[in-house]
């Protein structure tokens, strides 16, 4: 074997090395955006997950609004509606009455 044969064989290994390198190095952009995009869909699949729960809690409420009046009920008293001839007591505490006065002392 001659010697530039040999030194032939190894420019063209070299070279056929280097395209490859290059190559590569021209994916590593898009496998990171490939992974960035992977945990980004993670995330909102997550968020979509915890969207639909709440959708399914507001559907059984509004069927416990259509078929139970007791929660009907209860949902209004929390919101402050009263009944008809319904009397409300409402007690305040100590703090709210001590920050009314003028008389207060120190």
């Amino acid at each position: 074997m001659s010697y530039w044969s040999v030194i032939n064989r190894f420019v063209w290994v070299a070279l056929t090395i280097l395209v490859l390198a290059g190559m590569g190095f021209m994916f590593v952009p898009l496998i990171q955006q490939d992974r960035e995009l992977q945990r980004r869909e993670q995330r909102l699949q997550g968020e979509i997950e915890r969207a639909e729960a709440e959708i399914n809690q507001l559907r059984r409420k509004q069927e416990r609004f259509l078929s139970d009046p007791d929660f009907v009920e209860r949902i209004a008293h929390d919101m402050g509606l009263v009944k008809p001839n319904e009397v409300i007591f409402r007690f305040m505490d100590d703090e709210e009455t001590d920050t009314g006065r003028s008389d207060r002392e120190d």
